[in-house]
């Protein structure tokens, strides 16, 4: 199922799960040309980064150290009896210099580095990355590692720069890089279903936040309605926490976002609804509280794989939908099904 998504509805996906929709709007990813994920980012950020230049890159002060002819900054008075630059009419200083080398700006460079090694990338696509990566020339090359994504601090264009160090957090991730030969293959993330199941249900909370205003939506906890003599505080009582919760006058729902090669399971050749999956909103809805008045209904939500689910279940006393979203259909037709699943 997930290797039939669309790139470009894999775009929207991550637009909306990083909440960075209107900057990903920025890029027309309609020109990507082919269906590699690779070669989208490498366009993404290709796109972002002559965007950011036409608004000029970020820059930031650097601390510099240097010798110089007069004064500049703070006097190293030390270092300059050292080597005797008093006699020479020179002196060693300590500046602050306004430069674009800064940490985001070496992110993507680096970035692009890492997108040249890949061994699948579009011939086109792969003659603008290099012709990038040269143009940026004053930023130092710098080998990416997680810590580098999780010190940056973007000082200006903050929300485009975030949007594109997210993608280069991704490639970073998904590029496998042989170290003897330094060439590199890409990962194809969205055959994994544990990321997929993630940026599905992040992709269902801000959609529905963003799209569908008139309900409130968050992630809750639900307590258990449970006592116990030997467990008084319930401690070893797993979590109840949802995917999406969402209120609005007289209703309540609670939504899980469900992502399998398999819409349905099985039970003895038989096609069945996930029993895990039933059995978890079952247990939301006894224990979820009345909020506004309303009792808790139960929503499954899952990618579809050959055919429309749309089935209602009454199961003591608490309504259940399973139901599907076509993530192979045109994104207009996505918008669409979600928000008539909401109304």
């Amino acid at each position: 199922m997930a290797s039939q998504i669309p790139i470009k509805n894999i775009y929207y996906l991550l637009c909306y799960a990083w909440n960075r929709l209107e900057q990903g709007a920025i890029v027309d990813v309609s020109r990507v040309p082919t269906t590699e994920l690779v070669d989208l980012f490498a366009l993404v950020l290709c796109d972002g980064l002559k965007h950011l230049a036409r608004r000029g890159l970020e820059q930031g002060y650097q601390l510099r150290e240097e010798e110089l002819s007069g004064v500049r900054g703070r006097l190293d008075i030390a270092n300059s009896v050292r080597r005797f630059l008093f006699m020479q009419g020179r002196s060693f200083c300590i500046f602050d210099e306004i430069s674009a080398d800064t940490s985001a700006n070496r992110i993507l460079k680096a970035t692009l580095k890492m997108l040249l090694s890949a061994q699948d990338m579009d011939g086109g696509l792969r003659k603008r990355v290099q012709l990038i990566y040269r143009s940026l020339h004053g930023i130092q090359d710098i080998k990416l590692s997680r810590n580098a994504f999780g010190s940056v601090r973007v000082t200006s264009n903050s929300r485009f720069y975030r949007f594109l160090l997210d993608v280069s957090s991704l490639v970073f991730e998904s590029l496998l890089v042989d170290e003897a030969s330094g060439s590199a293959r890409f990962r194809d993330f969205t055959r994994d279903d544990d990321k997929m199941a993630r940026l599905f249900q992040s992709f269902l909370f801000n959609f529905i936040a963003r799209e569908c205003p008139q309900w409130a939506v968050r992630s809750e906890n639900i307590k258990w309605q449970a006592t116990s003599e030997t467990d008084p505080d319930l401690v070893l009582l797993p979590r109840m926490q949802t995917d999406i919760s969402t209120t609005r006058p007289g209703e309540y729902r609670i939504i899980d976002a469900k992502f399998y090669r398999q819409t349905l399971g099985s039970y003895f050749d038989a096609e069945k609804i996930h029993s895990a999956n039933l059995y978890q909103m079952t247990s939301y809805l006894m224990n979820a509280p009345v909020v506004g008045g309303s009792e808790a209904r139960g929503m499954l939500i899952y990618p579809r794989i050959d055919r429309v689910l749309r089935e209602q279940y009454e199961i003591l006393g608490r309504k259940i939908l399973v139901c599907t979203v076509n993530l192979d259909a045109p994104w207009r037709a996505i918008d669409q099904e979600i928000r008539d699943l909401m109304n």
